[in-house]
């Protein structure tokens, strides 16, 4: 089983006959401001991936957000990456017609707006380039991110009448002991012999577990280099920011070519180390505001997040790209390395119960030294918005910070209403003006007051 004929249209083709949308969308691009090599790896996996649609004998797999790709590297299968694709039409900023089109298809507007991007590119005939994706000769969905990606997933499946294999990944729920989070392994560790069986059964080719021990040493190395990258941007000023940072993530979430993401991250981490090497003056200005950002960003906000910076105000650090890095730990053997998947699955950063999320931000806003926290309510995302008036709550009285809601949507600009959100963060701003400068007065006067929420 394999493509025999391509399933996207060309550029050049979709250049012809949407040349305004086409220009549009490379403008939008390019003032995202990314650096011409990271621009050049992205630009490698969208080559990458049109030619293996147009390869009569490559098979190619569709796969959601948090599946561990390195199955599919192990078995030469090419890693589709659907969600990859809606990202960069959100960054051309020409997602509204699509989710507009998907929605006349029948999908409902509360419905994951990455999902009816790339439905609405699909059937609208858009390149990968714009948020389209090929035909797969397989899908893989899990839910260890998102409930929405494993229903999204096997609809297309069925729909084009392939094979689907969803992975389920029980949710840890505050109070979870030790007993039952050894069920939980046991049953992630038996869904991962099940997905080598499946694999063997669609390729015909038998699970090598030496090459698939390399591809999970090489993933393990690209994500430890990813997360030394963090270190840097708790520095003051710190390393890059967040428009950066959420493409900067691609080539440890897609993994279609590690020893690529391996060489780019050193030579990024090189960079930085160099940079702080100088004298503190010759790095630049400290940030007047240090930002964390919680929750997805918004990808067609280039311009919001540059007002922010422009009032001085920086996003340093956010969960949504940390959490892109899974292979947290060094693993040896087969069974170590399952083990140690199914404890990533249950306990990435970006799906930790409030009992564990509410500490895990405090310490962060610590660790970075954070002014105020931005928590963005994703009308797309229902579940990762649940609990953030908790969460509002509970940090403003623990970490003394201004706490700011968002309620936006990560690719859909029709939940943005530019004046409500500027109004609010001109307030937010100046929260922060005040705490800082009672935590001043405070320092000066050796007092102990506390930091009041204003209120507007």
């Amino acid at each position: 089983m394999s493509n025999n004929t391509p399933n996207m249209p060309s550029l050049f083709s979709f250049f012809r006959k949407n040349p305004g949308l086409y220009f549009r969308g490379m403008k939008n691009q390019l003032k995202q401001g990314l650096p011409m090599d990271l621009l050049t790896l992205m630009g490698d996996y969208i080559k990458k991936t049109k030619k293996a649609d147009s390869s009569p004998t490559q098979l190619v797999a569709n796969f959601t957000a948090g599946f561990p790709v390195e199955f599919l590297l192990a078995f030469d299968v090419w890693p589709g990456f659907p969600e990859s694709s809606a990202c960069t039409a959100g960054m051309c900023e020409i997602t509204q017609p699509l989710i507009e089109h998907a929605e006349g298809m029948g999908y409902s507007r509360d419905l994951c707006a990455y999902m009816k991007t790339s439905v609405g590119a699909f059937d609208k005939g858009y390149p990968y380039d714009f948020g389209g994706s090929p035909v797969a000769d397989m899908y893989f969905g899990t839910n260890g991110v998102c409930d929405t990606h494993t229903k999204w997933f096997e609809n297309e499946a069925r729909k084009h009448g392939r094979p689907y294999f969803a992975m389920d990944v029980p949710c840890v729920v505050s109070g979870s002991d030790e007993a039952r989070w050894a069920i939980d392994s046991d049953y992630i560790v038996a869904q991962l012999y099940d997905l080598i069986t499946f694999l063997e059964q669609q390729t015909g080719k038998k699970f090598d577990e030496e090459k698939f021990m390399n591809i999970v040493n090489k993933s393990q190395e690209c994500s430890r280099l990813y997360l030394e990258f963090f270190d840097y941007r708790k520095k003051i000023p710190a390393a890059e920011y967040f428009v950066f940072m959420r493409v900067f993530m691609y080539a440890v979430f897609a993994m279609w070519d590690l020893d690529a993401g391996i060489k780019y991250y050193r030579n990024v981490l090189e960079k930085m180390k160099k940079r702080y090497a100088k004298a503190p003056e010759k790095i630049g200005k400290p940030e007047k505001y240090r930002l964390m950002w919680e929750g997805i960003t918004l990808w067609y906000g280039t311009d919001f997040y540059k007002e922010l910076e422009k009032k001085g105000a920086h996003v340093v650090y956010e969960l949504y790209t940390e959490s892109s890095a899974f292979r947290r730990k060094k693993t040896s053997t087969l069974d170590e390395t399952f083990r140690q998947m199914a404890k990533e699955f249950t306990s990435a950063t970006y799906i930790l119960e409030q009992d564990r999320r509410i500490p895990f931000i405090e310490e962060k806003i610590k660790d970075y030294s954070i002014d105020g926290l931005i928590l963005h309510a994703n009308m797309s995302c229902r579940p990762s918005a649940a609990g953030m008036q908790d969460v509002k709550t509970e940090i403003e009285k623990r970490s003394k910070i201004p706490v700011l809601i968002l309620t936006c949507d990560m690719i859909d600009p029709r939940a943005f209403s530019e004046g409500q959100v500027r109004t609010r963060i001109d307030a937010f701003i100046e929260m922060m003006e005040e705490n800082q400068k009672q935590k001043q007065d405070q320092i000066l006067s050796g007092g102990t007051g506390q930091w009041q929420t204003i209120n507007r």
